[in-house]
């Protein structure tokens, strides 16, 4: 009897120490105290659409907690997120919610105060105590809740809560994004001016040190739990309100309710963003949203699903007359990933196996096409295109198997095999940008693909069939792939719409006679870039050594696209240093603005090594022409403007 009672204990309490709830906290500050002088906004309505989100996916009425107004306090909400953070415990699903309005307020003064902004200004959300107006004789910020008073108590939720559990955090406001609401629409959540410090200001050369700070999400602890935060808008924006059955309501607040209620279960955070994104940028094409965190968890849940390369298409052009429906799409996927003008595939609505229509690419840029699809699409819905072909693209290698140390028959016949479809290479018996060769290592016999210069691109080992095992016929395809995309970068021309307007210098302190710089290991230099325009710029940095290593130098690790802009008529000095290991040789700086923040992060996951290939030169003839790549368009998109940007190149020379 002792032992049956003993079990039921146990099982009890194992059911129940494991059991998981579901909580949310949602703030919303819809109007201020009059002396604050800030507009009041439509956050209360945005509760509505919340829990009817939430409700709809397991969230119980009373575990969801609301601070509306005169109780959402700076700290008000600092203790509510307190007492939520003991009440957590082991594999919960917390989403936590802010809306109100939002404004940029100047950074710290040091990095062990909370110095973390590229911009120099932190994102904050103004709670109903705040002020949107420095004064120096009263208000000076003390209220304003930065993104650095949000990150402690962040970060012991996600303790509490365990590998197993789930923090979701929305921020409908301005400014949010990396912020852990005016124009033609209803009203905007934010301030417009930053808040200032007289006695901090800002001086564009003072990043040195920013980059070296931990990221807001940049912990991967087996404690914590995984967190995603989806902002309604970028650092940089305001973010706007929208019309809904007669009512405002903010723009994420409502394209999270139309995602949560319209979306099959099972799907991740990765597919909620970019529904979310499809509604809100359907309504206001400008807007851009963002995400932090690891999007392949699945929604409300500890599992994690598998990574998914998808091509998500944006319905419509920017600049064309608003319309609810489209054929013609862009994709943020361009000759650098190899695309061509003829490409097909199948669109199908994200998140779901039944496709809609077909499509072909009909024009195309380095870093974006523009495609047509058999029926209309809508703009408030998201789709991805699934290509037809494997061997999509226009790029060209030569391949040849080594004569001396010869492959296994079985493997050859494999190898031309796996690569048959892929028609962009081709074998030869004479030199060519790749070589394949077998050789014993002490683990054992392998396969090696070595480029002109001798450099390994990827190897596998050899089964007892003579074989190359699945998982290692993709890496070779993947290599390969990586390594026109590397070649591609580094023979890029300067050149672009943008290109005019924005001048790129090193500035180095051994550098005395002017010119390219001569550096050695850990020597310290500077990129300053100018921006002439009067438009803000975002910019991306690829850092391309002399052994054709390429690591993307901005955006940071951590922090996103639209942390790294130029202002009109302004400049940025970032402060670096010549990395330890550097081959010597010449370093190449790739610097690629654009009008929207622009992330290649993902193409060099996997960083491939090699030199010249000779047959790759004939895809940069036309690279910056308005007519892509000279072949015929349908009219319907013959002059649609591409892509704009700017590319700029500097270099140093390292010497050992």
């Amino acid at each position: 009897m002792k032992q049956v009672l003993l079990l039921f204990i146990l099982c009890v309490y194992t059911s129940t120490s494991f059991a998981q709830d579901k909580m949310a906290l949602l703030v919303a500050v819809g109007q201020y105290p009059p002396a604050s002088r800030i507009r009041p906004i439509a956050s209360i309505t945005d509760l509505k659409y919340i829990k009817a989100a939430l409700n709809k996916h397991g969230f119980a009425d009373k575990n969801i907690q609301t601070l509306v107004n005169a109780k959402a306090t700076r700290q008000g909400i600092l203790t509510s997120l307190s007492a939520m953070a003991r009440k957590a415990k082991k594999n919960d699903v917390i989403v936590i919610s802010f809306g109100s309005h939002g404004q940029q307020i100047r950074d710290q003064r040091t990095v062990e105060l909370g110095k973390d902004e590229d911009d120099g200004y932190d994102e904050a959300l103004l709670p109903y105590d705040a002020k949107g107006t420095y004064s120096p004789t009263g208000y000076r910020g003390e209220k304003h809740l930065r993104d650095d008073d949000l990150f402690p108590i962040l970060q012991e939720i996600r303790r509490k809560i365990g590998k197993g559990g789930s923090l979701l955090v929305l921020i409908d406001a301005c400014h949010s994004g990396t912020g852990t609401r005016a124009d033609d629409f209803p009203a905007s959540r934010g301030e417009p001016v930053p808040f200032p410090d007289p006695e901090n200001p800002y001086d564009p050369a003072d990043v040195s040190d920013i980059d070296k700070k931990e990221a807001f999400l940049d912990i991967q602890a087996d404690s914590l739990s995984n967190m995603v935060v989806i902002s309604g808008s970028g650092p940089h924006q305001i973010n706007k309100q929208v019309f809904v059955n007669n009512e405002e309501v903010g723009a994420l607040s409502y394209g999270f309710y139309k995602a949560m209620t319209e979306m099959a279960a099972g799907n991740d955070y990765a597919v909620l963003f970019e529904k979310i994104k499809s509604t809100i940028q359907a309504i206001i094409p400008d807007q851009l949203p963002m995400i932090e965190g690891n999007t392949h968890q699945e929604i409300f849940s500890g599992r994690y699903l598998p990574v998914r390369e998808r091509n998500i298409i944006r319905v419509g052009l920017k600049d064309a007359a608003a319309t609810s429906s489209d054929s013609v799409f862009t994709l943020n996927r361009g000759l650098m990933d190899q695309l061509a003008v003829g490409v097909t595939g199948t669109i199908y609505p994200l998140g779901k196996e039944t496709p809609v229509g077909t499509a072909v690419i009909r024009k195309t840029s380095p870093f974006s096409s523009v495609g047509v699809a058999s029926v209309l699409l809508k703009k408030s819905e998201t789709y991805e295109l699934r290509l037809s072909e494997a061997s999509y693209g226009s790029l060209s290698a030569l391949l040849q198997f080594d004569k001396q140390d010869k492959l296994p028959s079985v493997a050859e016949k494999q190898v031309r095999k796996i690569l048959s479809p892929y028609t962009y290479i081709s074998f030869s018996e004479q030199p060519a940008d790749f070589q394949l060769r077998q050789a014993t290592t002490a683990a054992g016999r392998q396969l090696e693909l070595m480029d002109r210069n001798n450099q390994l691109v990827w190897s596998a080992p050899l089964t007892t069939a003579d074989t190359v095992a699945t998982a290692d016929q993709s890496q070779l395809i993947r290599g390969i792939r990586n390594a026109l995309q590397v070649k591609y970068l580094r023979t890029m021309p300067d050149g672009g719409e943008l290109a005019q307007w924005v001048s790129a210098e090193i500035l180095a302190e051994e550098n005395k006679s002017g010119g390219s710089p001569v550096l050695r290991e850990g020597d310290r230099y500077s990129l300053k870039l100018v921006n002439k325009s009067e438009h803000k710029l975002f910019f991306t940095v690829l850092d391309i050594y002399p052994d054709n290593k390429v690591e993307v130098l901005y955006p940071y690790k951590g922090k996103e696209p639209a942390d790294y802009s130029i202002e009109k008529k302004s400049f940025v000095e970032r402060k670096l240093s010549v990395s330890k290991g550097s081959p010597a040789g010449v370093e190449f700086l790739k610097i690629i603005v654009s009008k929207e923040p622009m992330d290649l992060r993902g193409v060099f996951e996997q960083k491939i090594q090699r030199e010249n290939m000779q047959s790759f030169q004939v895809m940069l003839d036309d690279l910056f022409s308005q007519t892509g790549t000279g072949e015929k368009v349908r009219a319907d998109v013959s002059g649609v403007k591409m892509e704009e940007i700017g590319v700029i190149t500097v270099n140093f020379t390292i010497k050992n």
